[in-house]
């Protein structure tokens, strides 16, 4: 973890123990707006394991969809015999063990990080499962930019990336 993730951290620390706080006090009442804050803890809980309990390459890909959900951009998925065209992305949660679980229109994908290898490519990611017996494709509306992928200067050391694509190893190495 960098200096950046720390501090990262360290303020969803902030916020949390503030919203710990104030869900204690709000407990006994039965109002719309404590059932929101329960929600915003666990995005907190959510934007943590982000950072701590998942892997380069699957932090990589959670950043990245993150981003065009940002932006408006979309993603198009192919599971199987099962694909889907581009639409907008309505959810990101990592659950706990590293799960990661992400809502595409009316479809939910999920894959435990652990359990797959990662292929990149500069408009899509490929997830392999180890096992090979099964994989997810995620094409992207908007490709992975210089600046995201300049952020992962440790990723081609990871055992889970099976294949990076020569500009994003370019771009991960910072050479011109």
């Amino acid at each position: 973890m960098n200096q950046d993730d720390f501090l990262v951290l360290e303020c969803l620390d902030d916020i949390y123990l503030a919203l710990e706080k104030s869900l204690k006090k709000i407990q006994p009442v039965r109002s719309i707006h404590r059932l929101k804050l329960e929600y915003w803890a666990e995005e907190i809980r959510n934007h943590r394991r982000i950072l701590e309990e998942i892997s380069l390459p699957a932090r990589l890909v959670v950043e990245h969809l993150m981003s065009i959900q940002l932006i408006t951009g979309q993603v198009a998925l192919e599971v199987g015999q099962l694909s889907q065209g581009f639409s907008s992305i309505r959810g990101i949660n990592i659950e706990q063990f590293g799960i990661i679980k992400i809502k595409f229109g009316e479809l939910e994908v999920s894959w435990r990080d652990d359990d797959y290898s990662y292929y990149f490519y500069p408009d899509k990611v490929e997830l392999r499962a180890k096992d090979e017996k099964s994989g997810i494709k995620l094409f992207f509306s908007i490709a992975f930019t210089r600046q995201a992928v300049e952020k992962y200067p440790e990723l081609l050391l990871s055992p889970q990336v099976a294949y990076i694509h020569p500009q994003l190893e370019k771009w991960v190495k910072k050479v011109e």
